[in-house]
């Protein structure tokens, strides 16, 4: 019979995971639709395997994008741990190595790792992916050389806290000024999208908000000299002009196809000059990422 501390592990252990379940799907959702690279999301279901098994039996996972449950044996380094059954632990643990870490990794708790299985090797870690620092000591490297091993994407510890997710910087003056621009256009954007006889008022007060706001972000862009971005922009105010227009003569079917132009161009400036991060905000682009432009 179990042992009332054993039982009550395990039911922790199945809680957690059951919860993790739920969030790993909503994790997964968007970014199954991106192809998989490295330090990226998987463009096919994770496959959930526990960590006695995938220690066990490494050969049938390596390529595999998982999911695994299991108890922290030990931190290894700033940003890598090994994990175990726990209680139930085999002789052999998994490494796994983080890109990030935005808070402690405490041993013997339960945590969640999604990523890709590969054979530790040092050197061809390093030609996959830069995203991955391995500050381990040579000994742990020489133990872990040959094995199994994740890199991780995600990291949730029983909180329900992805401690691997990127975070932004916090905002620039600059950057929180184009972050208050950006937050007009949002909203206005969305209810043209939506714009019919019923809200012709509103239409016309959202095509003033979002004038503005293009004349707004052209001057910022024009600042810094970035000529793509302020054409753009230019464009941008060019087919809020015609939604208006439509929008008098009650064209609304113009004004929704017009709207759809209006957001190519939108969605142009956000592709090479902001970055989305893991939380959802976004940060204006460094000019090297943006193309040295």
């Amino acid at each position: 019979m179990q042992s009332q501390s054993h039982q009550s592990t395990r039911r922790v252990a199945m809680a957690v995971a059951g919860a993790i379940t739920i969030l790993l799907a909503a994790l997964a959702a968007p970014r199954a639709q991106q192809p998989a690279a490295a330090g990226t999301a998987p463009a096919k279901p994770l496959v959930p395997v526990a960590a006695s098994t995938l220690a066990g039996n490494p050969d049938s996972y390596y390529g595999e994008w998982v999911s695994v449950t299991g108890v922290v044996e030990q931190s290894l380094s700033r940003l890598a741990f090994a994990v175990d059954q726990g209680q139930l632990k085999s002789a052999a643990d998994v490494l796994v190595l983080a890109p990030r870490l935005n808070g402690p990794i405490d041993p013997k708790t339960y945590v969640t790792v999604v990523g890709e299985v590969v054979r530790f090797d040092p050197d061809e870690i390093g030609r996959k992916s830069k995203d991955y620092a391995l500050d381990l000591s040579p000994d742990v490297m020489a133990k872990y050389r040959g094995r199994p091993a994740i890199l991780a994407t995600a990291v949730i510890n029983s909180k329900m806290v992805d401690l691997a997710k990127r975070l932004p910087p916090p905002m620039s003056t600059e950057e929180q000024a184009y972050d208050n621009i950006m937050k007009k256009v949002g909203p206005a954007f969305a209810a043209l999208r939506q714009a019919d006889a019923a809200t012709a008022d509103a239409t016309k007060q959202n095509a003033v908000v979002l004038k503005q706001a293009f004349a707004d972000t052209e001057a910022f862009w024009k600042a810094k000299a970035k000529t793509d971005a302020v054409q753009w922009a230019q464009d941008a105010r060019k087919q809020v002009d015609a939604i208006e227009r439509a929008s008098t003569s009650g064209n609304w079917d113009e004004v929704k196809t017009t709207a759809g132009t209006l957001g190519q161009a939108c969605q142009s400036c956000h592709a090479q000059y902001r970055e989305r991060f893991d939380d959802g905000t976004y940060r204006i682009k460094e000019p090297a990422k943006a193309g040295g432009k």
